[in-house]
């Protein structure tokens, strides 16, 4: 198997092992709000589905999804915008790693915060920005290849998570919402990306003659 497929089958696996932490977590957590609870809630210190999400999902699924930038960063080492978009998005995925690792307080109230808390919410918070500038510079790294309809792709799913982690450090009322924003954006993004370098879509540039 080549590095790009390989890629792509590492960012699938942790994207699946995400979405199925939300979706039946969502439903073995009583009277969970998708729209108003923060994904962070089902892994959260005394949460009945805590240690399940955290170290079945979160934490793997964020090595995974680790693992795909690093080897996408490899496979484009001599694109120096993809080398850095990836880092940046590489930065997201070990965040959501450390999000099972660093467990918020339970319900992630803010009252009496605890060291996991404080660590949750600062490499959490970390990763979404570091991953909505990747978000658009990995676009912006495939615009001069064969598929350059990444780069409007990027710019939109950065400006969606960007409005995503507005409405989270607001801390608004629908805050569930617009961190699956955040999240649906980043996914999408990530697996169009993984998708084109995986037909080799985004390449290296050529190497002068």
């Amino acid at each position: 198997m080549t590095a790009p497929r390989l890629a792509f089958v590492l960012l699938l696996l942790g994207e699946g092992i995400q979405l199925a932490a939300i979706v039946i977590g969502g439903a073995l957590y009583p009277a969970y709000d998708h729209l108003r609870q923060y994904i962070s809630e089902l892994g959260a210190t005394g949460a009945v589905t805590g240690p399940a999400v955290s170290w079945l999902g979160f934490v793997p699924s964020g090595l995974l999804i680790t693992a795909f930038c690093g080897l996408a960063g490899w496979v484009l080492r001599r694109n120096l915008l993809a080398v850095v978009a990836c880092l940046l998005l590489g930065w997201y995925g070990l965040s959501l790693a450390g999000a099972g690792l660093y467990p918020c307080a339970f319900e992630c109230a803010r009252s009496e915060p605890t060291l996991d808390a404080l660590m949750h919410d600062l490499i959490g918070g970390t990763g979404y920005l570091t991953g909505v500038v990747g978000l658009a510079l990995a676009g912006l790294s495939a615009r001069s290849g064969a598929a350059p309809w990444l780069a409007p792709l990027g710019l939109g799913c950065a400006a969606v998570a960007l409005v995503g982690f507005g409405g989270i450090v607001a801390d608004v009322e629908l805050g569930g919402l617009f961190q699956r924003l955040l999240e649906g954006a980043m996914a999408v993004f990530l697996i169009a990306f993984g998708w084109a370098l995986r037909r080799g879509g985004v390449s290296n540039p050529a190497r002068p003659r």
